[in-house]
C-alpha cells in the first residue's frame, strides 16, 4: 500500500491507500522518481526488494511510442517467463493513457490469464491494469490442452477467430502468445500462426537469439525488445500450481448439471465429429468445455460421470451448452492437475 509520494506500475498509477496484491507464483515492479513511503506485508514465500533503476527497458517504451502511432494488430512472441504478459499490461496502460481503445488476445493456453488454463481469450481494456488476469473474457474458446503442440491447427483457428470478431471500435489489439519457440514444431507453429493472422507489428521479446528461427523467416514488421533482467523464471512446479489456480478462479462455487447426451453433441478436444459412448466411460474428473451453438466457450467444467445416457458435470455456466468437449486434463476435486489424457 502507497503511503505517502507517487508510484506507478507498468505505467499505471498507484493511488495512496490503494491496497495492491500480488497473487502466488507472480511479481509486479513498483517505481517512484520522488520520495515515498509503503507498507508492505508478505505471505508465505512473498518477498519484495529495492532495485536502483527502471524494470522497464528502453525498448519497451520504444515498442509502446511505435504501436500507439501505428495502430493496428501487434503479435508478441516470446520464449517462456521472457516477460510478455508484462509487456502486454504496459502496453495496453500506455495505450489507455493516450485513450486508445486496446483488446487483449490470450493465446497462451498453458499460462492463460484473461480466461482459465486450456483456453484463449479476448477482453477490452478499459481501465489500468497490473495484470492480465485483472481483465474479464468476453469472448473464449476451448482449445482442450495446455500444450500448443497437441492440436495446433486448433489454436491457430481459435486465435484467428477471436481477432476477426474484436470490437471495430479497437483501434489496437495485441496478441499475448505461448512460450513454445525453439522446437522446429513450434518454428513451423508460430510462422503459421503468423501467416494466418498477418499482424501490422511483431514484437520480438528475445532472451538471447532463440526466436531468431521464426523472425529469419517472416515478412511482417518487427521490434526486436530485450527482456526485463528482473523477470523470474518460474519452475515446472510454479507453473503447474499457477494453472491450479487459474481452474480455481472458473470453477468457484460451481452447480452441478445432468445433461442428457441426446440432447447435446459430445467429442473429444481434438476430434471434429461427435463421439458416440455407449457404455459408462472412464472420463470422472476431465477438464471439458461447454459450448454454444457457435461453438464459443460459455465456461469450462469437471466431469463427474458418463454412462447411462447422461452426463454428470460441475460447471458455472448459466445456460444448456449445445456441445461438450473433453479436454486433456484430469483434475481431482479439489482442482488440481493430477494426469494428462491422451
Amino acid at each position: 500500500m502507497l503511503q505517502e509520494g507517487t508510484a506507478t506500475s507498468l505505467a499505471a498509477p498507484i493511488r495512496i491507500g490503494d491496497s495492491l496484491v500480488v497473487v502466488k507464483h507472480r511479481r509486479i515492479p513498483i517505481e517512484t522518481d520522488t520520495e515515498a513511503v509503503f507498507r508492505v506485508r508478505t505471505g508465505e514465500h512473498g518477498v519484495w526488494r529495492q532495485v536502483n533503476g527502471s524494470t522497464i527497458p528502453p525498448s519497451w517504451r520504444n515498442a509502446a511510442d511505435a504501436l500507439r502511432r501505428s495502430r493496428g494488430f501487434a503479435v508478441i512472441l516470446g520464449d517462456v517467463d521472457s516477460g510478455k504478459s508484462t509487456l502486454c499490461a504496459y502496453l495496453a496502460n500506455i495505450c489507455l493513457d493516450h485513450e486508445v481503445q486496446t483488446c487483449i488476445i490470450d493465446g497462451d493456453v498453458g499460462q492463460a490469464d484473461i480466461g482459465p488454463p486450456t483456453t484463449t481469450s479476448s477482453s477490452t481494456v478499459s481501465k489500468h491494469i497490473l495484470s492480465l488476469q485483472q481483465l474479464r473474457p468476453e469472448r473464449s474458446y476451448f482449445v482442450g490442452d495446455t500444450s500448443p503442440s497437441s492440436v495446433p491447427d486448433k489454436l491457430v483457428q481459435s486465435i484467428t477467430h477471436l481477432k476477426d470478431k474484436i470490437s471495430t471500435g479497437s483501434e489496437i489489439a495485441i496478441l499475448n502468445t505461448d512460450g513454445w519457440v525453439r522446437e522446429d514444431q513450434a518454428v513451423e507453429h508460430k510462422l503459421r500462426l503468423l501467416s494466418s493472422l498477418r499482424p501490422d507489428l511483431v514484437l520480438a521479446l528475445s532472451l538471447d537469439h532463440e526466436l531468431d528461427h521464426i523472425l529469419d523467416l517472416q515478412k511482417r514488421p518487427t521490434l526486436r525488445l530485450e527482456a526485463s533482467k528482473f523477470a523470474r523464471t518460474r519452475t515446472r512446479e510454479e507453473r503447474k500450481k499457477a494453472r491450479e489456480e487459474g481452474y480455481r478462479r472458473f470453477l468457484k462455487n460451481p452447480i452441478h448439471l445432468d445433461l442428457k447426451l441426446n440432447m447435446i453433441k459430445l467429442r473429444m478436444f481434438n476430434a471434429s465429429k461427435q463421439q458416440r459412448l455407449d457404455q459408462t466411460s472412464m472420463n470422472e474428473g476431465t477438464l471439458a468445455g461447454l459450448l454454444d451453438e457457435e461453438g464459443e466457450l460459455l465456461s469450462i467444467g469437471r466431469i463427474e460421470r458418463i454412462g447411462n445416457g447422461i452426463i454428470g458435470i460441475t460447471t458455472k455456466a448459466e445456460e444448456t451448452p449445445r456441445t461438450i468437449e473433453i479436454g486433456a486434463v484430469i483434475l481431482s476435486s479439489r482442482l488440481e492437475e493430477i494426469g494428462y489424457e491422451p
